[in-house]
This record gives structure tokens, sequence and C-alpha cells, in this order.
């Protein structure tokens, strides 16, 4: 007997996924170098820390699907952006977390009409994380709305921002 593998269009909604969150990896470790070239060392230390939880989400969808006798494909994704400010950084952030929170629900929905309702489950603890990194960079968004965004003045909140 043959362990029965995860449904095949669920499959092909998780693996997306995996490519986001390598994406969110790179970014957030682009972000983080560009941080340290330009002495904003706090918010490269917490740069460094998102791209590593980036990583453990994908990983994290690679080992359901491992669980569910499944090898999951690796699909190419696209090169680090290149920053050239704090703000920036942070502007592009909300939107890359915006876009994933949107790509999660999108997905569960899909795979909740399936039904897979233990795959939906699955997923839920990823729809909390968007939820929460969503907030967290409005947030900052907020904080730095109306602050010229200088070197000097984004180094005098960057441990309001980062710390």
């Amino acid at each position: 007997m043959k362990p029965i593998k995860l449904n095949q269009k669920s499959v092909q909604l998780i693996t997306p996924r995996i490519g986001d969150e390598y994406k969110a990896m790179y970014h957030y470790r682009a972000a983080s170098n560009w941080c340290k070239d330009n002495g904003f060392m706090i918010a490269a230390a917490y740069f460094d820390k998102e791209s590593k939880e980036e990583l453990e989400h994908a990983e994290g969808l690679q080992m359901y699907l491992v669980d569910w006798n499944v090898i999951p494909a690796l699909n190419e994704i696209d090169a680090a952006p290149k920053f050239t400010s704090i703000d920036e950084i942070i502007s592009k952030s909300y939107s890359l977390e915006y876009d994933l929170y949107e790509q999660y629900e999108e997905t569960s929905m899909a795979i909740f009409e399936l039904p897979d309702p233990c795959t939906f489950d699955f997923l839920q603890k990823y729809r909390n994380i968007q939820t929460e990194s969503v907030a967290k960079y409005a947030d900052m968004l907020n904080i730095i709305e109306g602050v010229e965004p200088s070197k000097i003045n984004m180094l005098l909140i960057e441990h309001k921002l980062f710390g």
C-alpha cells in the first residue's frame, strides 16, 4: 500500500506561496544588507531576523507538503530589490506583506472550497502571521508619515521603528 498524497489542487495552491516566502526572504536580506552598508545597524539586525523568519515560513510550507508525500516544486524567484532609503524599505515591505496577506487569504479560501479543511487549518498560522506583519509595517508607515526622510532623521527614529 502506498501512502496517500495531498490533493493535487491543494499542492498547486500552496506551491506559489513557497516562492512568495523565498521572495520575502530575499527582500529582507537585501534590506538588511542595505541598512548595514548605510549605518542603520538596528534596522539591519531587524531585517536580518525578518529574513530568517521568511525562510522558516518557506520551510514550513515545504515540510507540510513533504509530510503529505509530495516533493514541493521550487519555482524560480525574482532577484532581490535594490533600495535607496530606509523609508523606501518600509514602504516596499508593507506592500510585500500586504500582497502576501491577500495571497494567503485567496489561497485559503480556494482550499476551503475544495474542501480541504486540514490544509485550510494549517494555513491559519500563515494568515495570522500576515495579519500581524501588515499591522506592524502600517505602524511604521504611520511613524514616518510627515518626517523628512533624511538620513539623520531616520537614524533618530531608528530605535522607535526597529528597536
